[in-house]
């Protein structure tokens, strides 16, 4: 070997040494981040997360904004698409009428979300027919999240934690809507 090639060898050899130490203090440091990244990931598994739809913003009927959140993931709730023009729809509504007088007593809430309807359409309509619930204005983002209901009415069913229990596509009575609020109300 070579003077020049020895010397060369031992002025790196700081640097090889420093390296290896960095490294291995790095994948010390590495491995506890990963440690706590899978802490934190666990924890995050065992606490309910909401569904995606709860952070969607929606206007009520009165010109006010609020996030599904205010009553997804809190209570027990009934989703219905609905429409003042909708014949379906109409017919539907003494049913979900009495459930609402029924079950709100027991925290069931309903949501109706109008589809392509004006805010003073959807209040006049819902103060001569007696829905005494949340009116909501559909929005493209929240019919979306509820996976484009292919038809009105559509009534979706959520539990206390905002997991969707059952779905309803057309008008149904009554006796049909009964088991389901039961379901919902008594976290069965």
């Amino acid at each position: 070997m070579t003077k020049s090639y020895i010397v060369s060898l031992l002025s790196a050899l700081p640097v090889l040494i420093w390296i290896s130490c960095s490294s291995s203090d790095s994948n010390v440091k590495n491995t506890k981040i990963a440690t706590q990244k899978t802490e934190m990931t666990k924890a995050a598994a065992r606490e309910p997360r909401l569904p995606a739809v709860a952070r969607y913003w929606v206007q009520d009927s009165e010109g006010t904004r609020h996030q599904l959140s205010e009553w997804i993931g809190k209570q027990p709730v009934v989703i219905n698409f609905w429409g003042t023009w909708c014949g379906p729809c109409r017919m539907e509504i003494p049913g979900l009428i009495r459930l609402y007088d029924e079950y709100k007593g027991r925290g069931v809430e309903i949501l109706s979300l109008a589809l392509r309807d004006q805010p003073v359409q959807v209040n006049q309509f819902a103060e001569r027919a007696g829905m005494n619930w949340v009116m909501l204005l559909a929005n493209e983002n929240v019919v979306r999240a509820f996976g484009y209901p292919r038809a009105v009415p559509t009534t979706i069913f959520l539990d206390k934690k905002g997991r969707e229990v059952s779905r309803h596509t057309g008008a149904r009575p009554y006796e049909v809507f009964k088991p389901e609020f039961e379901a919902i109300a008594s976290g069965s």
